[in-house]
C-alpha cells in the first residue's frame, strides 16, 4: 500500500469497506470458480470484509488474508469473529511484493480493489502466480477509473474525480489500472488468462435501488475529501459543488451514472509451476 494512501484508515473509513463489500458483492464474487478450491489467499486482504462473504458462500475454503496496514489487519480480527456466522481466516501482516509464503501454496489468490494502491502491479501478479499450485487460479477485481461518469455529465463531480485520480497517480496508485491488467499478464508470461469488463454498478438495471448506489458513490468520494484538500488538489468549494450534483442526481432519475473495472483471471496449467514467469519489468503506459 503506498504511502498517502488516499482512503485513509479511520473507523469510519472501515464501516465503509464494510458496507461497500456487501453492495458490490453480485459484481466482485458473482462467477468466481472456487467450488474445486480447497484454500484461498487474499492479497490486501484490508478489513476482511471481502472474507468474510467469501467465508458464508464457500465454507469449505481454508481462508488467509494479507495485508501490510496493522489496523486494517487489527479490524479485520474483529470483524470476522464478531458477525452473524464467523468466518475463520488466518490474518498475515505482509508484503504483496514479498509474499510470506511457500510456493503452490493456495489453489487460489485474489486481488480485490488492490492494485490501485500500488505503484507497480506487475510484482504483485508475479508473487500471486508464485505462491499458486498447478490447476490453481489468480483473479484479480479490479477498477478503471476512467469508466466513470454521469449522464449527462457533471462537471464538478467529474472535476472532483480528476483531483481524486491525480492524487492517487501523484502518490504512487494506479487509478486505471483495469485497463492495464492484460497487459501486466502477458509481461509476466502468463499464457492462460482473461481479462473480462466488469460492471461495478450502474443507474440502468442496478443490483441495488438508485438513491443507494449514489449513497455509495457519495461516500467514496468523500473519503478522500481529507487528503484531497490537505494537499491542495482540491477545495472547499469543490466539494461543495461535487456533492450538491450529488444531491441534483438522487432528485433527478433522468441523470445516470455507472462504474466499471475488469476482471483478470490467470490460470495455471496442471503440472507446471508458475514461479518461473518472466522477469521483464513494468512498463507504464
Amino acid at each position: 500500500m503506498t504511502r498517502g494512501y488516499i482512503h485513509g484508515f479511520s473507523p469510519t473509513e472501515q464501516a465503509r469497506l464494510m458496507a461497500q463489500a456487501e453492495l458490490l458483492a453480485p459484481s466482485v464474487l458473482g462467477g468466481l470458480a472456487l467450488d474445486p478450491a480447497r484454500d484461498l489467499l487474499e492479497i490486501g486482504c484490508g478489513v476482511g470484509a471481502e472474507l468474510k462473504l467469501i467465508g458464508r458462500r464457500w465454507p469449505h475454503l481454508r481462508l488467509t488474508g494479507l495485508d501490510l496496514s496493522e489496523t486494517h489487519l487489527g479490524a479485520a480480527a474483529v470483524h470476522l469473529v464478531a458477525t452473524p456466522g464467523p468466518v475463520g481466516a488466518a490474518l498475515v501482516r505482509g508484503d504483496a511484493y514479498r509474499l510470506p509464503f511457500a510456493e503452490r501454496s493456495f489453489d487460489r489468490v485474489l486481488t480485490i480493489w488492490m492494485l490501485e494502491h500500488v505503484p507497480d502491479p506487475v510484482p504483485v501478479i508475479r508473487e500471486a502466480l508464485r505462491v499458486l499450485r498447478p490447476g490453481g487460479e489468480l483473479i484479480c477485481t479490479e477498477v478503471d477509473n476512467s469508466i466513470f461518469g454521469f449522464d449527462p455529465p457533471q462537471p464538478a463531480i467529474a472535476a472532483w474525480w480528476a483531483c481524486f485520480n491525480r492524487y492517487q497517480a501523484d502518490h504512487g496508485g494506479a487509478p486505471f489500472v483495469g485497463g492495464a491488467l492484460a497487459r501486466a499478464a502477458v509481461i509476466v508470461g502468463c499464457s492462460d488468462f482473461t481479462a473480462t469488463p466488469l460492471a461495478i454498478l450502474s443507474s440502468r438495471g442496478g443490483s441495488a435501488p438508485r438513491g443507494v448506489l449514489l449513497e455509495y458513490l457519495r461516500n467514496l468520494l468523500l473519503s478522500g475529501a481529507s487528503r484531497l484538500i490537505q494537499a491542495g488538489y482540491a477545495d472547499a468549494h469543490l466539494q461543495g459543488c461535487m456533492t450538491g450534483e450529488l444531491d441534483q442526481a438522487r432528485a433527478d432519475p433522468g441523470i445516470q451514472f455507472h462504474y466499471g473495472g475488469v476482471r483478470l483471471c490467470c490460470r495455471v496449467a496442471a503440472g507446471s509451476s508458475a514461479s518461473g514467469q518472466g522477469q521483464v519489468p513494468w512498463m507504464r503506459s
